[in-house]
């Protein structure tokens, strides 16, 4: 009986591994099987490629050519790029995302013009980052196109494993981004963060409409993108929170409506739910009335974040809540801080302290040994410069 997938009919030869959810091509010749792989069961095109590979094993077949490997062949870092963009980068669903993918790709297609894919070493990828330092780019960008680099290669070798482009085209044996250092990221993280006098004053200067938006944000921490299409269709009644998907990412939040979003729901005039008609011109103001020149309004999202995770919420629910894909992402909304270090010691402190019925062997101990019996920073200060 012949196989069915997705509503087509496959010839003999092409096999669905169910458990890995991979599409195969075997064929058998003097006893020997020829397996190849050709993609996953959600590929778009993966039956077009299967027959496609089906076929041209059957001619090899045919010819006694099975099996045989062909001379390598070059792919130039254009090709490549295009390819890189075709199977990965337009399956991006924001099309901010789309365009800042394309943009690097030109970056690193016109700085190896012409060269082949498998000539460009580590010395390249350094030579890369300083020209484009010399050039005004910022290093936090230098790292993003530096991770595109990276990426590039390591999807190139996926995709020839599994046959995605010919098994003969040459690579380079190690991946050429990952063997040069990028930037350290936390030095670009923006640690500043609102205080409770600061949005105090901030609230106060602020009119009806951005009073709204404040104190959205403060209680739905999302992109100012997302804040924006913020609207009751995408409220989930049953789950009590908002379900949507990022404008930058493509990627699901969710986030519970606390009380204070349900009053601003409930006072908006249509499925919008905050106006925000002039913001880019009225927050500078808000924010110089306050005397909070530099204070930028993504700052109250990790003002927001850092506030959860100073009050014990976990870190995975706090990336949930934001839309990150990761937390290490959410790590760097955090700002630590020393009375963070100082907290999180007094827990230790208290936690494990002795039981008590040690306490009294404790205390003798620490009296034979010369030292004050009750040592802080002070007494701790004085004992070291003795």
């Amino acid at each position: 009986m012949r196989k069915k997938f997705k509503g087509r009919f496959l010839p003999a030869g092409i096999y669905l591994d169910k458990s890995r959810k991979y599409v195969f091509v075997r064929i058998t010749q003097n006893g020997r099987l020829f397996k190849k792989p050709i993609g996953r069961f959600d590929d778009p095109d993966v039956v077009d490629r299967a027959i496609a590979k089906l076929y041209q094993m059957r001619d090899q077949q045919r010819l006694g050519t099975l099996g045989i490997e062909r001379p390598s062949e070059q792919m130039t870092i254009g090709d490549a790029c295009d390819l890189y963009y075709k199977l990965h980068g337009s399956n991006r669903e924001s099309k901010k995302g789309i365009k800042q993918f394309v943009r690097n790709l030109e970056y690193i297609k016109n700085a190896w013009a012409g060269r082949y894919i498998d000539t460009i070493t580590y010395l390249d990828v350094k030579e890369y980052r300083k020209t484009r330092l010399k050039n005004g780019v910022k290093e936090s960008t230098i790292n993003r196109e530096h991770t595109v680099i990276t990426s590039l290669f390591n999807k190139l070798k996926n995709w020839r494993k599994i046959s995605q482009i010919p098994k003969h085209v040459k690579l380079p044996e190690e991946n050429p981004g990952s063997l040069v250092a990028k930037a350290d990221e936390l030095q670009f993280v923006r640690s500043r963060l609102l205080s409770q006098d600061e949005f105090e004053m901030l609230w106060r200067c602020a009119d009806h409409r951005m009073r709204r938006i404040v104190r959205a944000e403060m209680n739905a921490p999302l992109r100012l993108e997302d804040l924006k299409q913020l609207s009751k269709d995408k409220i989930n009644a049953k789950a009590n929170e908002f379900r949507g998907v990022q404008t930058k990412t493509g990627i699901n939040y969710y986030v519970p409506i606390t009380e204070p979003m349900w009053e601003l729901i409930r006072s908006a005039p249509g499925n919008q739910i905050l106006d925000f008609s002039g913001f880019h011109l009225r927050w500078p103001k808000i924010a110089r009335r306050a005397g909070l020149p530099g204070l930028q309004f993504r700052d109250l999202r990790r003002t927001a974040a850092t506030a959860l995770h100073d009050n014990g919420v976990r870190l995975k629910t706090i990336s949930a809540m934001l839309g990150h894909a990761t937390t290490s992402t959410t790590e760097r909304y955090l700002g630590l801080r020393a009375e963070n270090l100082q907290a999180a010691g007094k827990i230790l402190g208290t936690l494990y302290q002795p039981p008590k019925d040690e306490s009294a062997a404790m205390q003798s101990d620490h009296k034979s040994d010369h030292m004050p019996s009750k040592t802080g920073p002070k007494e701790f200060a004085n004992i070291a410069d003795n």
